[in-house]
Formats: C-alpha cells, sequence, structure tokens
C-alpha cells in the first residue's frame, strides 16, 4: 500500500541582513483581545491606538508617548441600540472624528470613541448583517465610508451623520478584500485586479491593474501607491498627474505581506508591512528601487500595522509591540527562526536543525549566556558578534521520550532584548514532520460537491488549512 506523508512548511528567513534592521523594541502588551486582526490609529487623535480582536473584543491605548502602551479600555460589542448583541466578532477597524466602524460577523459597527476611556458601542448598520464585511477606509475629504463586501461588491455610505451611516451605492466585484479611499478616487481590490473609481454620482471607472497576486492592502504616500500582494511582496507604483500609472518596482518581502502603514513623510518614502512572521520597512530610494531599510521577526504572527511619525505599532495575534525606527546605536540580537519544530526521530536516534543568530546593531554584542533548557537537545557554543556579522548554531535533538519541548535561551548585551528565546520541540503528541498520515474522508462544504478523500491524491501535494469558525 502506497503512503502519503504530509509536510508542514515553515516560513525561515535564512539570508543574512548585512545592515542595521533600524527597530528597536520599546513595549510590549498581550491584552484581552485575541486573534487580532487590525489595528488604527485616528488621523484626527495620533494619541489613540485601537486594536481589534475576533475574540475578546477591542482594546483602546493612550500612546500619548508612542514609546508606551497605556491600557485605556476594553470594549465588547454586545448590546447597542441598532441591534448586534452577544456574540459579536469584530474584524477590522477605522476611525472618522469621533466615531469607529467595524466590520463584525454580524454586519458593520458604529461605535463612539469620543471618550476613548469609555467608548459607547451603538450597534450595527441596518441591512448589513447578511454580508460577510471585510476591509473598510473612510474618506473626510468627502464624508464617505467604503466596505468590501467580498462577492457583494463594496458598499458606499455618506457620513454626514457619522453616527448613522447613509447607504449610497453598490460597487460589483467578484471578490473585493479590500479598499482605499484617498482624495477623488476609490481604489478596490478585486481579488488579482486593482480597480479604480472617479468619486462622483456615479463612481465612474478609470482604470485597473493586474497583480500577480491577490491584493491584501493599499496604501498611498508621496504620490506613490504600494500594493501589498500575499506571497509576492509589495509592488509601488507612481501616481502620475493625469492620473497615469507606472510600476516603479516590486520587493518580495521575506513572507506574506498583509497591510501597510506609511512613515511620516519626513522620513522619507518609506512604508511599514506586516509580513506575517515580521515587521519590514521599505523604501523606494533616489534610483526608484524599493529595498528593505528595516527589519524585525516578530515571532508572533503580525496580522496588521499602525504608524505614528516613525513608531510601528505591530498587531500580532494574541499582543502589540511598539518599535521605533531608527539606526541602531547599540548591538541588536535577532534570530532567523524562534520555533524548531524536529521530525519525528525514533528513541536512540538524532536530528540536527539550525538556525542563525545575527547582530543587526552598531556596535558588538556580547554573548553573556547560550544554552538550552531540556538536556536532549545540544548545541554549538555562540561566540560573540561584531556589527553584521552571523553565526549558524547548530541543535541536535537526541531522542529518548515522548513530547520533548524546551528552549534555546540567549543572554547578551541586547538594550531592548537582553533574553531571547528560541522554541525547540521533539517528538511532539500529535502530527510531527514527516509522519505518514492517515487516510481520511470530509465533506465538502464549499466551492464543489461531495467528499474529499485523501488517499484519492496520493503522489500529489496536499496542503490542509485549518480555520476557527465564526
Amino acid at each position: 500500500m502506497k503512503k502519503i506523508v504530509i509536510n508542514f512548511f515553515f516560513i525561515i528567513l535564512s539570508s543574512t541582513l548585512l545592515f542595521p534592521k533600524n527597530l528597536t523594541l520599546h513595549d510590549y502588551d498581550n491584552p484581552s483581545a485575541s486573534h487580532i486582526l487590525d489595528v488604527e490609529i485616528p488621523d484626527d487623535n495620533q494619541n489613540l491606538l485601537i486594536v481589534s480582536g475576533m475574540l475578546g473584543g477591542i482594546e483602546f491605548y493612550d500612546i500619548s508617548n508612542p514609546q508606551v502602551l497605556n491600557h485605556l479600555d476594553n470594549l465588547q460589542l454586545t448590546g447597542g441600540g441598532q441591534g448586534g448583541g452577544g456574540g459579536t466578532k469584530p474584524n477590522c477597524i477605522v476611525a472618522y472624528n469621533e466615531y469607529a466602524y467595524v466590520t463584525t460577523n454580524r454586519g458593520l459597527g458604529v461605535i463612539n470613541i469620543a471618550n476613548p476611556n469609555n467608548p459607547q458601542y451603538l450597534g450595527i448598520v441596518a441591512g448589513t448583517n447578511n454580508y460577510i464585511l471585510e476591509n473598510l477606509d473612510v474618506s473626510e475629504y468627502n464624508n464617505l465610508l467604503a466596505v468590501a463586501a467580498h462577492e457583494n461588491g463594496v458598499f458606499v455610505y455618506d457620513l454626514s451623520n457619522p453616527s448613522n451611516p447613509n447607504y449610497l451605492t453598490t460597487i460589483e466585484t467578484e471578490n473585493s478584500w479590500t479598499v482605499t479611499l484617498d482624495q477623488d478616487i476609490l481604489y478596490v481590490a478585486d481579488e488579482q485586479t486593482l480597480k479604480m473609481y472617479l468619486i462622483n454620482d456615479q463612481f465612474s471607472y478609470l482604470n485597473s491593474i493586474e497583480m500577480s497576486n491577490a491584493i491584501k492592502d493599499i496604501s498611498i504616500s508621496n504620490n506613490v501607491l504600494y500594493v501589498a500582494i500575499g506571497s509576492d511582496g509589495v509592488a509601488a507604483y507612481e501616481i502620475e498627474p493625469d492620473f497615469n500609472i507606472s510600476l516603479i518596482d516590486v520587493y518580495n518581502t521575506s513572507a506574506m505581506a498583509n497591510r501597510l502603514a506609511p512613515l511620516n513623510p519626513q522620513f522619507g518614502h518609506k512604508i511599514a508591512v506586516s509580513d506575517w512572521d515580521d515587521v519590514e520597512v521599505l523604501e523606494k530610494n533616489l534610483d526608484n528601487v524599493v529595498e528593505l531599510v528595516g527589519y524585525k521577526n516578530t515571532t508572533r504572527r503580525t496580522m496588521a500595522i499602525a504608524v505614528k511619525n516613525n513608531y510601528i505599532y505591530s498587531a500580532e495575534w494574541n499582543s502589540v509591540q511598539i518599535f521605533e525606527y531608527g539606526e541602531i546605536d547599540g548591538p541588536d540580537l535577532d534570530l532567523s527562526a524562534y520555533e524548531l519544530n524536529y521530525p519525528y526521530v525514533e528513541n536512540g536516534q538524532s536530528y540536527e536543525m539550525s538556525l542563525s543568530v545575527i547582530n543587526n546593531g552598531n556596535q558588538v554584542l556580547n554573548i553573556i549566556d547560550a544554552y538550552t533548557t531540556n538536556n536532549e537537545f545540544s548545541y554549538s557554543e555562540l561566540n560573540s558578534l561584531s556589527p553584521g556579522e552571523s553565526q549558524v548554531i547548530d541543535i541536535i535533538y537526541s531522542a529518548n521520550s515522548n513530547n520533548s519541548s524546551g528552549s534555546y535561551r540567549i543572554f547578551s548585551n541586547d538594550n531592548d532584548e537582553s533574553e531571547v528565546i528560541c522554541e525547540t520541540n521533539g517528538n511532539i503528541d500529535g502530527a510531527n514532520i514527516g509522519d505518514i498520515a492517515p487516510d481520511f474522508d470530509l465533506d465538502i462544504i464549499a466551492n464543489d460537491l461531495g467528499t474529499f478523500q485523501l488517499s484519492n491524491y496520493l503522489g500529489k501535494i496536499v496542503v490542509l488549512a485549518f480555520f476557527a469558525p465564526n
């Protein structure tokens, strides 16, 4: 009988970064909200940070000191004058004057944020509870709110009465994922097609650009249009006065570009990218080349990103971190991976995996101590590193029991992270890399009928994606 092996792939940065990463960690919070999907700093209140978690509600922070996360309140979307009670799960959020608008599993929600110490949930906008809503954007220039609703198009609302958005029209799409309003132009991400509409009574179609991958986010800064295209990175386009749009460059980020946030224009043509397992800062230089000028492996699934001047707020699956963009004077330690998951190893046998330790700072990184917490994992010696230098550390797992977990810990003179931890997991209870997959049947509930049987796909690569239900 033939056997099927399921391979689990982990994205690991393997290249050495030969420049300072230019991101200093200032603060970290693990709030009540989890499954965090979005983060927002209102244009008219740069001292407020709003974090939207699908579970646990919406968090509000005072960032008047941009280096500190001062927690103000947690808002649960229950009750509300227009309906949308218990079980309402926030998705994406955007702020407009004293209000915030949030897409949820129950429709488009409205929140009064005039007092961020005590925000008030006003409920769901009428007529929106039967749709799957995604990203959204507002424009103070023309008092509009645009909401991406996948195959149901883009819903456009008038915000003349911001507490009660007035429906205007729907722009038809195949599968709209995100939208951006910029002056007189509405940008719509329709799967791989970036569509542009002139904002008038008819929302007249202007132009479209085909991308190499599905569009995750759109951002505009300094007359440059940036498009996050997932595993293909970030594309940059020049917006010319007559609205001709020409490609500048495409930068292939290390993982999956998901959200974008431009730095203050005083810092040049720089944009921050939430790239799943890291935060990256890209810059369009004078030669019209987009290059990496800042990097931090966050290790915590960075879902969204917001920027205040040169401070970057990383919204991660269960946490929030603050990074400051700017040259680092001292040493700065980074790892190529923060988790090593070993394939199954027979007792008495060994398996070797490696990770790179990198000094992205401007001074020598002195190693105070480095060790593993579980004696089933042995390791090579780590030396002090000069600026820009990296060293590969070999960590060998010698199996003599099941469910062997531990960590590789490094203590150094890094100013903002004196202790860095890489988890090590061997022979864990459950599926291990290289295990033989049992055959199974699953009912097909979307895009087809019947059942899916694994053994029908012998010799093919099978990817299983698991998602929590809404």
